[in-house]
């Protein structure tokens, strides 16, 4: 079992969310659709229990915002790749790396939307 099972990520615009998530994660992440709406998903395999999943999502009871705890997303390789995409991609870096030992590394950063978002990746 994990502590978390799923997380939204709220946003404003879909798609500049898409251009930004696609880009720092390394293409990683698909659009999809639940219901009536549509929605960013990370490409891991949550369908069979081996990951957490997530979407990123424009609801109008979820607003972006930098306050409240931090959701980490899976770098897809070497931090520093992922950081440096960051304001490529409207974004902005806040903490570059954090060193978290036998963890790894992480950086946190602001999406293009406006969310407090961290990286965690094995590799700086």
């Amino acid at each position: 079992m994990n502590a978390v099972n799923w997380f939204e990520i709220p946003a404003l615009d879909l798609e500049r969310a898409f251009a930004f998530y696609s880009a720092v994660l390394h293409g990683n992440v698909r659009k999809g659709t639940f219901g009536n709406g549509e929605l960013i998903l990370f490409n891991v395999p949550f369908n069979t229990g081996e990951a957490v999943g997530g979407s990123v999502v424009v609801r109008p009871d979820l607003k972006p915002t930098t306050d409240g705890g931090i959701i980490y997303l899976n770098a897809f390789g070497k931090l520093a790749d992922a950081v440096g995409e960051v304001e490529n991609a409207g974004g902005k870096v806040l903490a570059p790396e954090i060193n978290l030992g036998k963890f790894g590394f992480a950086a946190i950063v602001i999406d293009s939307e406006g969310n407090k978002i961290g990286l965690l990746s094995q590799q700086a």
